[in-house]
């Protein structure tokens, strides 16, 4: 059954370490360590902002070598700390570390049911796993796969949502201005947090409207793609489409929860939709890909369960429909995301990425330009962590 994502936050707000999997038993193997790392957003965040934080890095150590996972934005990082200590203790710490254990266990993972915290947690976990295989091998995590790609850099939009203090008319367009000014050509930005009542927009949703108007209107070479954050009805969504419309959006994303209704929203618009950032599995991405009701699927590394089943979605639209994958965070993550669009060049056509007003993530490795993220050939994910 689909799940809107609001109702999926508000589901893991009460969340307990309590161990969320079936125990999976471990061998006796060489002892792994646990630890957490905390990375300041460099541009911090705005309390209209439904996940904001700092980005909660783990890292698994084996003695010689350490992978990094990210496990930014559970909302609850206290909560997502512990799970991640109770199954690291009770499945990972002794684990038989090789790309077909980790399969294994990912399929049988991918049977439980866990809230958005616990799917954080596993999330973050995995990618330290397939980041520390790979320096095992001494190879780039995609190349635990296969031995080429024809990827040499991704498209990237930038998010701004976490650069803007203000919000008003001005700060957009003084924000957009250094987006346009790094080179990036697509932004995504979503100025309706006005709209609360979803079924009472119409006075609500001109400051949204007015926001696009106005960006629009300064910088008309830059595509903009718009996130709702499900705060309309369909049918209050409606109402405004001509208007968006009018506006040519790169892309509108999930104006109201995702499910049958947007079998009607693609009647209605010939704008692009992307929707689907905050799953756990392949299921509901199935159910979107097969009703048809968005264009584009956006499935994040560190909430659908890390790496690997961020591959089983991709492969399972592979034909069918785009992936591009959310991640409005930190390093990681976009590291992880770009290996995975090394793998499937043809399906990942873009990648969001938080946008760095002060140019501060150079220190981590990525290498943006022109709003191109180029792929690295180092071990790992390619990025270096702790300087």
């Amino acid at each position: 059954m689909m799940i809107g994502r609001r109702e999926f936050l508000r589901n893991s707000a009460m969340a307990t370490a309590a161990l969320p999997f079936p125990f999976l038993g471990c061998s006796k193997r060489r002892m792994l360590t646990l630890e957490f790392l905390t990375i300041p957003d460099p541009d911090g965040w705005h309390p209209s902002l439904r996940l904001k934080g700092d980005w909660l890095v783990f890292k698994i150590s084996d003695g010689v070598h350490s992978g990094y996972g990210e496990a930014s934005h559970s909302k609850r990082d206290d909560i997502c700390r512990e799970v991640a200590k109770g199954l690291f203790r009770e499945r990972i710490a002794s684990f038989d570390l090789s790309l077909k254990t980790l399969s294994e266990l990912e399929e049988e993972l991918a049977e439980s049911q866990p809230d958005f915290v616990a799917a954080t947690a596993w999330s973050g976990i995995n990618q330290a796993l397939y980041d520390l295989l790979a320096k095992r091998e001494q190879v780039p995590v995609w190349r635990l796969f296969k031995e080429r790609t024809n990827l040499e850099r991704l498209s990237l939009y930038t998010t701004i949502n976490r650069s803007l203090k203000t919000r008003t008319l001005e700060e957009y367009r003084e924000v957009v201005g250094q987006v346009a000014a790094q080179g990036f050509r697509v932004f995504k930005c979503a100025p309706f947090e006005k709209v609360i009542d979803r079924d009472n927009t119409e006075q609500t949703s001109k400051y949204g409207l007015n926001t696009l108007r106005s960006v629009r209107q300064a910088f008309p070479r830059l595509d903009v793609r718009v996130d709702f954050h499900e705060r309309f009805s369909p049918e209050s969504f409606y109402k405004i489409v001509p208007e968006l419309e009018a506006l040519e959006l790169d892309w509108i994303e999930e104006p109201f929860a995702m499910g049958p209704d947007y079998t009607e929203l693609r009647k209605r618009t010939s704008l692009t939709i992307a929707a689907g950032e905050l799953f756990w599995g392949s299921e509901n991405f199935r159910a979107i890909t097969e009703g048809q009701w968005a264009h584009v699927i956006m499935p994040d590394v560190k909430h659908v369960g890390g790496f690997g089943p961020l591959l089983r979605v991709i492969e399972m639209g592979k034909g069918k429909i785009e992936v591009s994958p959310h991640n409005p965070s930190g390093p990681v993550s976009t590291a992880a995301s770009l290996h995975a669009a090394a793998l499937y060049p043809e399906s990942v056509k873009s990648l969001e990425y938080a946008f760095d007003a002060g140019k501060t993530r150079k220190a981590y490795g990525e290498r943006v330009e022109n709003g191109f993220l180029y792929l690295s050939d180092r071990p790992g994910w390619g990025i270096e962590i702790e300087n």
